[in-house]
């Protein structure tokens, strides 16, 4: 595993046509045609403005995405979702330090398929008592990512880091039954209309679908994948660049906001440098801070990055499962220097793609 690891991480950045263009635009045509990235979008913010959309696509026919063309955002639905509960939290609706739990009056019933309704399994873990919303925010609830079964703590809430899909799930019910809108409703109402973000959704829907791009596989061919029709806070939004651009814009000109999200941050990997503040990874230096995200769905890959100092970054959406190659390339296009993120397991070996990448296996 080390091999594979060190092998991937030595062809992830590497340029087989010379030292990298000039333009932001151009790096990322460059890195679509190396990496068969089908189709991939770039929101560049500059001094915390939107400062340009760009598109490349690396496999044939030719065609780049329009700046309306919708991806699903895996992960970086988290962030999302998270700025709108500090927004809840900002009006007195929810309490960082409360108890999840007693938002639900009828307890938390879970699914043991986040886009199933059944079965499900009401949640008796006394521990359940002292989960807060920060700790789900944060990554310390103790929950594991997923469960395909009952679901189980993995350690006692806020204790440990753990990233953890389950607790975005168990936040979204209790924000649910405290606005009485469905989370897309709710989603819609509290982030999108106000930042004119006219191409999200958590759901797919009609709209969503003309203009959604599919999912592919690291070869470039086609990738089954689903509609999600239910909305999920930690990994069902579907967007364009141009539409995460404006919120990580708003996000960046709101002083009170980031305080309150990097303020009493979990620790993550000392020796990197991480930490994970309420929605979003938070990796630091002597310089600077940076915050950001990852997303993984079948089909599609994304990332998300900015400096709390210049008030630069970059929102990164792909349709390709070779979509994460292109990271941190562009992140140096954007962001110079060490960035520390990009050593850290969490965005380890994919090995169906080293296996279709180097093995041309691509199941």
């Amino acid at each position: 595993m080390m091999f594979i690891s060190a092998f991937l991480s030595g062809c992830a950045t590497c340029d087989r046509t010379g030292s990298m263009p000039e333009s932001a635009r151009e790096t990322l045509e460059v890195l679509a045609g190396q990496h068969r990235v089908c189709k991939v979008a770039l929101a560049v913010i500059k001094n915390r403005q939107l400062d340009s959309i760009d598109s490349a696509t690396g496999c044939r026919p030719a065609s780049a995405p329009s700046h309306d063309s919708v991806f699903q955002a895996a992960s970086l639905s988290k962030p999302v979702f998270a700025y709108a509960v500090l927004k809840l939290v900002a009006q007195g609706k929810l309490e960082l330090d409360a108890p999840v739990v007693g938002y639900l009056p009828q307890g938390y019933r879970h699914q043991f398929h986040p886009l199933a309704a059944q079965p499900t399994d009401l949640v008796t873990d006394p521990r359940l008592q002292a989960l807060t919303v920060r700790m789900v925010l944060n990554h310390t609830s103790g929950l594991p990512n997923w469960a395909s079964g009952p679901l189980k703590f993995d350690s006692t809430p806020g204790t440990a880091w753990s990233y953890s899909g389950e607790g975005y799930v168990l936040l979204q019910r209790a924000v649910e039954a405290v606005t009485g809108q469905t989370l897309d409703q709710f989603m819609a109402a509290q982030v999108f209309a106000p930042l004119a973000m006219n191409h999200s959704s958590y759901v797919w829907n009609e709209g969503i679908a003309q203009k959604l791009l599919p999912g592919t596989k690291a070869n470039g061919a086609a990738r089954v994948t689903m509609d999600l029709k239910s909305p999920n806070a930690a990994f069902s939004l579907y967007t364009t660049a141009a539409d995460y651009g404006r919120f990580l814009v708003a996000l960046l000109n709101d002083d009170d906001m980031l305080k309150r999200l990097t303020a009493s941050p979990a620790t993550v990997d000392r020796s990197l440098g991480l930490d994970w503040g309420l929605g979003w990874g938070i990796e630091g230096n002597q310089d600077d801070r940076y915050i950001w995200q990852w997303g993984n769905n079948t089909g599609y890959r994304a990332f998300v990055i900015a400096s709390l100092r210049t008030g630069d970054g970059l929102v990164m959406l792909t349709n390709s499962e070779n979509g994460m190659e292109l990271a941190e390339p562009m992140t140096q296009k954007i962001l110079p220097g060490e960035h520390k993120l990009f050593q850290s397991s969490l965005l380890g070996v994919d090995i169906l793609n080293f296996f279709c990448n180097t093995l041309r296996l691509c199941f």
